[in-house]
């Protein structure tokens, strides 16, 4: 009864290992490895936008209200989609928006009651790019026929091109210089222009499929002035960015 009750409790073992096997192969990871080379990177960021802000609708703003070149800095978040070429070599397409929007007056004016002539000003920005990622270093090592393994750092550099479009306006109270009558307005002006973009960063795997990304950008775009500003010489739209971000690979 022993001798077969062992049998039956070996039978049981072996078979149970052999049936777990094909739902092991299904799986996307194992413990710090993807069971196949990653194709996709998706990730999701958001960081900050330091704006050059040197053209003379800036100078034309900063001259007449309380407002200094800092103030055109804004918050940035958006997305980028990596597909792989190869292990050196990604495609890259992201999409982004930033926005400044800053209380101001004008700096030699007040109303006939000795009260500030006040008005908002900002500027948002949407960029929409492709381009590429050079990496240095291979980012993981094949084990076997399926088993990779990410590294741990991969440093990255980077361009793209694109296009942004962008939004200027304030709006509140203003003054006729010719009458001096203080009135509402609201003073807009809309526009695109070709973006082109270097980056360079830095990878950091948090696990087999997620990693976390630092980045540094700068762009360089200028677009017409339309609309109410329509006279006045092209934005200047050039800047820095300094980005976080959190990506799934699979």
């Amino acid at each position: 009864m022993t001798k077969r009750f062992t049998q039956i409790a070996m039978a049981i073992a072996v078979g149970g290992s052999i049936a777990t096997t094909p739902v092991a192969a299904e799986g996307q990871s194992g413990d710090g490895y993807l069971l196949k080379q990653p194709r996709v990177t998706l990730k999701f960021e958001s960081g900050y936008a330091f704006q050059r802000a040197r053209s003379d609708i800036f100078d034309f703003v900063v001259e007449e209200h309380t407002l200094d070149g800092s103030e055109f800095n804004a918050p940035y978040f958006g997305g980028e989609l990596g597909l792989r070429v190869n292990e050196r070599l990604d495609l890259s397409l992201s999409i982004g928006f930033q926005e400044s929007s800053t209380e101001s007056e004008f700096r030699d004016w007040v109303d006939q009651d000795d009260l500030p002539i006040s008005q908002v000003t900002g500027i948002s920005q949407l960029p929409a790019t492709i381009g590429v990622k050079f990496y240095p270093f291979p980012r993981g090592r094949s084990i076997g026929r399926f088993a990779w393994v990410p590294r741990t750092i991969s440093p990255f550099v980077g361009g793209s091109i694109g296009l942004v479009s962008y939004d200027f306006e304030q709006f509140g109270d203003f003054i006729d210089y010719e009458t001096l009558d203080i009135f509402y307005d609201d003073f807009v002006s809309q526009g695109e222009a070709l973006l082109a973009r270097a980056s360079a960063g830095v990878n950091v795997s948090v696990g087999p499929q997620f990693l976390f990304s630092v980045e540094g950008r700068y762009n360089w775009a200028q677009a017409d002035m339309e609309g109410d500003y329509f006279g006045f010489d092209p934005i200047d739209l050039d800047g820095l960015q300094i980005i976080g971000g959190l990506a799934v690979r699979f």
